[in-house]
């Protein structure tokens, strides 16, 4: 049985995707011509806001209300939408808390759990950015 990969970014027009973007695919052929087709893992923490609430998530679990406050500028709607599609990657998972709480609380899912270090890492470098001073402005 032999085994191809490509790699090739396969561009998509701004129409489709809402952005120029590449997506990247991995096609694996097999001997019988048959062709299976995985996504880059990357694609699924894509888009504005993924990265900040998985930052938020990786310190722990958080309710909604919590994710808006921790993350003032994003929207309401946009929040909710990259919730539900960080839920169908895999990455995040909702539960339901019993009354008298009555909400929801999202975490860091099992898959999500090889992320953790270069969330740490990047969570850290965040943190000693915002520290810095600010480099001075040439005038030229």
């Amino acid at each position: 049985m032999s085994v191809l990969e490509s790699d090739e970014p396969i561009a998509t027009s701004c129409h489709e995707s809402g952005s120029w973007a590449a997506q990247r695919s991995i096609s694996l052929t097999i001997s019988d011509d048959s062709t299976v087709t995985r996504e880059d893992p990357l694609e699924k923490i894509e888009g504005r806001w993924t990265l900040q609430i998985l930052l938020r998530l990786n310190a722990g679990e958080h309710r909604f209300s919590d994710l808006r406050s921790a993350i003032p500028r994003v929207s309401a709607n946009i929040l909710t939408d990259r919730l539900r599609a960080l839920e169908r990657a895999g990455l995040v998972e909702r539960h339901h808390l019993p009354p008298p709480h009555a909400s929801q609380i999202y975490m860091l899912a099992d898959l999500a759990a090889g992320l953790r270090p270069a969330l740490d890492a990047l969570s850290r470098w965040r943190t000693e950015t915002r520290r810095a001073p600010l480099p001075a402005r040439s005038t030229g």
